[in-house]
This record gives C-alpha cells, structure tokens and sequence, in this order.
C-alpha cells in the first residue's frame, strides 16, 4: 500500500513539474512573440527615416509618431552608446535627453532605438571617388560616353566594412549617371549599388531614371554578427519621411534585398 501510495506521489510531483515547464516554454515564447510584434518597437536612423517593428518588419514611418519621444532610447553618438528617458524632434533634428531633461551631449548622433533587442553599428567613414575605383566601375558600366563616365565618377560614394563577417573589408558602392545639374544625351540614365569581394564587382541592385542609390547606415540589426544595409532609393535632393528605403542582407552567399520600401 505504502508503494501504491509513493508511486501516485511521484506522479503527481512529476505532472506538476511538467505543467511547470510547459508554463514557463508557453510565457517565454508569449513574451517574445509580444516584444518582436510589439507597436511600441522604434529605430530611429538620423533625422529623417523611423522605423516601426512589427510583425517581423520594418515598416517606414512617414511622420513622427508623437507617442515615442516619451520612451527611453539607446541612442548611438558615433560608436558611443548612450540611454536617454527622452527625445524631442525640433526643426528637423532628434534631441535626446538624460534624466531631468540632461543635455547628453550628442553631437554625432546615428541611430536611436526603443523597444528592440541590441543594435550593433559598423565603424566606417564614406569616401569618394579615386584611381583606384576605374577598374570596378568598367566591371558595372563599361560606358564609352564621356560625359556617362564622369557623372558616375562624379556621384561615386564607397564605404570599406566588413558586410558578412570573414574577416576582411569588403567595399560597398552606389554610383550614378543621373545629375541634378546636367543635361544627359546619348545614354540612358542609370543608378548602381555594388560591391567588391576579393577584387571583384557584383551588381547588388541598378536602377533607371532618377531613382539613384544613397547609403544611409550599416548595421547588424538581428544581432547575427552580419551586418546588413540601409539604402534610399531615389533621394534627388533632400533627404525626407516619405522617400523610398531598402534595407539589404547578405544571405546564403549573396548580397540582396531583405525589404524595399514599406510605408505605414
């Protein structure tokens, strides 16, 4: 009887020990589900781009939502990581403030984040045009129009990072034959991002007509180590809420579209 009695104790330990688990599995995947799903998860990248996470997407805000600046931020002045309680959008530029309304003292500000799991930047600086970038511009375009190959050496920006984590630089282009202030005859206007693995050039995108390529930031947003890219996509002149955004990935060995342009 007693060995009767023992058994239906360790069962019912055992059961309640399950039930324990499955409760504990079940809350964890609740809270994480909440958190990539949730409305109130924000990137904000300089002054003029939002993003909301949502559903596993980054949607485009065309505006400033007025309900965020009340979240504490992690803010990134240059590769400094600093926390703000507040943020304030006046005359076109995030502010960021410290407890009791604290100057912070950002004066490279990149990026602001509520909401999201850690963000990691790439260290990098933009250069132009060299010499040096003949040999991968005529692996893109390998125009025999003069005034074609000047406005492309004219508009060339690169950026020198390591994209997919080997331990080597790659070189991340945009270039195009588009021009605010010149007339274009004799070819058709184009807009190329690419870059340059191991000395050579792979076309990641290319566009036709005024739709030329602008890096706006590099950074790991999934926290994989891998850092992927977010481009605007037919930027004339001035930057704006509602002008088109990529955001590209390297996957599976390849360099490509993650998202083209979701807007709330």
């Amino acid at each position: 009887m007693n060995e009767i009695i023992f058994n239906k104790k360790n069962l019912i330990l055992l059961c309640i020990v399950v039930l324990l688990v499955g409760i504990y599995v079940i809350f964890v995947l609740f809270i994480n589900n909440s958190r990539n799903s949730s409305s109130n998860s924000y990137l904000y990248v300089g002054n003029y781009l939002i993003l909301q996470y949502k559903n596993g997407k980054y949607i485009q805000m065309t505006d400033v939502p007025k309900e965020t600046q009340k979240y504490d931020f992690t803010v990134y002045d240059g590769m400094t990581k600093k926390n703000a309680e507040y943020a304030q959008y006046l005359n076109n530029t995030w502010y960021f403030l410290g407890k009791d309304y604290s100057d912070l003292n950002i004066n490279n500000y990149r990026i602001a984040y509520t909401g999201l799991d850690d963000i990691t930047l790439a260290d990098y600086k933009l250069e132009t045009y060299d010499y040096s970038d003949d040999q991968y511009i005529v692996q893109v375009n390998n125009t025999k129009n003069e005034e074609e190959m000047t406005n492309l050496k004219n508009s060339l920006l690169k950026v020198k990072v390591d994209l997919d984590n080997d331990g080597r630089d790659e070189i991340l282009y945009t270039m195009s034959s588009y021009s605010l202030s010149v007339s274009v005859t004799g070819y058709k206007m184009m807009s190329y991002l690419f870059v340059v693995d191991d000395g050579k050039a792979h076309v990641i995108n290319k566009s036709e007509g005024m739709n030329p390529f602008t890096i706006i930031e590099i950074l790991d947003l999934d926290d994989d180590g891998i850092n992927e890219f977010i481009i605007s996509k037919g930027r004339a002149n001035m930057p704006s809420f509602d002008e088109c955004n990529q955001i590209y990935e390297f996957k599976d060995g390849e360099y490509e579209l993650k998202q083209d342009c979701i807007m709330d």
